[in-house]
């Protein structure tokens, strides 16, 4: 029977042992810089192996693949470029990408870096290139599962992809997926392409097809497609046929392409598409075929396309010769919003007036005046989500008229002055407006012995107009402050902090620090007229970074020691803006530099397991 110190010996070595097994699991998280060689995915394996990798800007050239396995983060400074080498794409083919995985992963995320195929300095007999050659090269992410075994938890956000032989991110056999907010341009195959995905989420990206469809979803289920932006245009293939086959393509595989269909686990169903712009998508807007479960395609936006509707599903008809009306350049656009005919804004705000609009009023007597008001709309009204909304009653566009009644032909009267109020209320849905008009006049009356005429006394008249209008939208609540959180990583090693701001209601944040500037972008919107001629502003969610401080997830960081002096927040409404004040500013102490290297401090983790190991055994049996 073990004696009672020596129970308490194994708990404590068991939970030592336990701690150590974590702390060999859990790895580290390690900072790299470009090596000048071009075989940079040496060092970032070697770091993938240990924890999670965060690369600083710059160039790393590869000549092979990137593996990333389970539980891990690879992330970076938003101009952090993983290029392939120019004489490095016979080590990617088949299923091997420039991030790969070599087994099943899980709870894998890939964000705010960019991948360049540079397949402009790569032998063109690779473009065109098929999944049954050996030159189905440079498919930017490939992260899968098998058949009978899925894998999970997968988020790729906030990438550039571009110049690729192949795809820009193909995810197999895997649940629970999401991809947001990612540019992808020039790829010879598919922007992103999903095969046997379930509960997939593609949402906020901004995707260029140049050869082959911007998006496609094969024998997937459960997923959604929504407020994204599908465009092709005639950028330099270097050696593959230009023009986009689809926008969007959702079907079981096998039905094209000679795609060999029998180790498909399932068919499609449950897709739902919608709030997506497709901009000269190619050949078609959506593509839908050989499927036989349920596919729901409505809200979509189609521009500078024939959209015919067949049994509820609009099917973009494009041929070759519908081009996009503005000129497009062969280089990788920064932005959707440089190659599309729209006018996009900011500002909900329209400066419109209503002596922009016709005149409407209808005019009635009341005594010695006739005139009227009437409500010909409201302005600076936004839709956001399908709900209209104003800044406030301000924005109800009245017109009035007022002269003097034209059937008081014989009246001998003259009107002095008239002044004219206008008040506007809103209750309950429905404007109403109250005109007050007073005029003062008098008469004239000839002396009948001078021949003069002569005044009377002035004397006052008062009248009264009313209109109604309804529904009237609903006022906008907005936020008119907020606060910012400053978490603040003081280390000699690696210092940086992290500034966030809560978005709820806001259209965009600006950041600035020192000379640099970020913009988070969360609502875009597009002028338009409805039939009155009146303007308004149709919001669409996004979630986009654009400028040259680095970003993660929702948050801005700065590397480096940090001069609160020098940040400045700015939050914007789609109506107003305002300075962010009030700060919570937290300070941690991080881990000072030490001699151990993230190698040593493994091995030494891992000798600690094995020795706790080792003790535990010694006291359950003893020699």
């Amino acid at each position: 029977m073990l004696s009672k110190s020596k129970i308490r010996k194994i708990v404590f070595l068991f939970l030592v042992f336990l701690y150590a097994v974590q702390l060999v699991q859990a790895g580290e998280q390690t900072t790299l810089s470009p090596d000048s060689g071009h075989s940079n995915q040496v060092q970032i394996n070697e770091a993938l192996e240990n924890g999670n990798v965060y690369l600083n800007a710059g160039v790393y050239e590869v000549d092979g693949p990137i593996y990333i396995g389970s539980d891990r983060v690879l992330t970076g400074d938003k101009n952090a470029i993983i290029r392939v080498w120019s004489g490095s794409s016979k080590y990617f083919v088949g299923l091997k990408g420039v991030i790969s995985c070599r087994g099943v992963v899980q709870n894998v995320e890939i964000s705010n870096i960019q991948l360049d195929g540079n397949i402009g300095n790569l032998p063109s007999g690779y473009a065109n290139s098929r999944s049954d050659t050996d030159h189905d090269c440079q498919k930017m992410i490939i992260l899968h599962g098998y058949s009978n075994q899925f894998a999970k938890n997968i988020k790729i956000h906030d990438l550039k992809l571009y110049n690729s032989f192949s795809d820009g991110c193909y995810i197999l056999f895997a649940e629970s997926v999401q991809v947001y907010n990612n540019f992808i341009s020039n790829c010879q195959h598919e922007g992103f392409y999903l095969s046997c995905v379930n509960q997939g989420l593609i949402y906020n990206n901004k995707i260029a097809g140049i050869c082959s469809d911007a998006g496609r979803l094969d024998n997937c289920q459960y997923c959604k497609v929504y407020d994204n932006y599908f465009f092709s245009y005639n950028g330099e293939s270097y050696g593959q046929y230009k023009g986009g086959q689809a926008g969007l393509q959702i079907a079981n595989a096998g039905s094209s392409h000679g795609y060999d269909a029998s180790n498909k686990p399932q068919k499609t169903d449950n897709i739902e598409v919608y709030n997506n712009i497709f901009a000269d998508p190619g050949r078609q807007a959506i593509w839908l075929h050989n499927y036989d479960g349920n596919v729901f395609v409505h809200d979509n936006s189609f521009i500078n396309a024939d959209v015919l509707e067949t049994m509820g599903i609009p099917i973009g008809d494009i041929s070759y010769e519908n081009q996009p009306s503005v000129e497009l350049s062969e280089e990788v656009f920064s932005s959707i919003f440089d190659i599309l005919d729209m006018e996009f804004t900011d500002s909900g705000r329209t400066e419109q007036t209503a002596d922009d609009i016709p005149l409407q009023v209808t005019e009635n007597t009341s005594g010695i005046i006739a005139g009227g008001v009437k409500i010909v709309g409201v302005k600076d009204r936004i839709v956001i989500d399908n709900v209209s909304y104003i800044p406030d009653d301000q924005a109800v566009l009245v017109q009035t008229k007022v002269i003097q009644d034209p059937d008081l032909s014989q009246w001998t009267g003259t009107i002095k002055k008239i002044d004219k109020d206008v008040s506007v209320k809103i209750k309950n849905g429905t404007a109403y407006a109250i005109l007050k008009v007073k005029t003062s006049w008098y008469t004239q009356k000839k002396d009948s012995i001078t021949g003069k005429s002569k005044k009377s006394k002035l004397k006052t008249s008062t009248a009264t107009f009313t209109d109604t209008y309804s529904p009237v939208p609903e006022i906008l609540t907005r936020p008119s402050e907020k606060k910012g959180y400053i978490n603040e990583y003081r280390s000699k090693s690696n210092p940086n902090t992290r500034i966030y701001v809560d978005p709820d209601g806001l259209q965009k944040i600006v950041y600035e620090y020192g000379s640099n500037t970020s913009t988070h972008t969360f609502l875009v919107g597009e002028k338009k007229a409805d039939e009155a001629g009146i303007l308004y502003t149709k919001y669409t969610r996004v979630n986009s970074w654009d400028g040259n401080i680095s970003t993660f997830d929702d948050s801005i960081i700065i590397y480096g020691d940090f001069d609160p002096s020098k940040l400045k927040v700015t939050c914007y409404t789609p109506y107003e803006n305002f300075t962010v004040t009030d700060f919570e500013h937290s300070i941690y102490s991080m881990e000072k530099n030490t001699w151990i290297s993230p190698q040593t401090a493994f091995i030494l983790k891992l000798f600690l397991m094995l020795f706790c190991g080792y003790k535990l055994m010694r006291v359950i049996i003893p020699p």
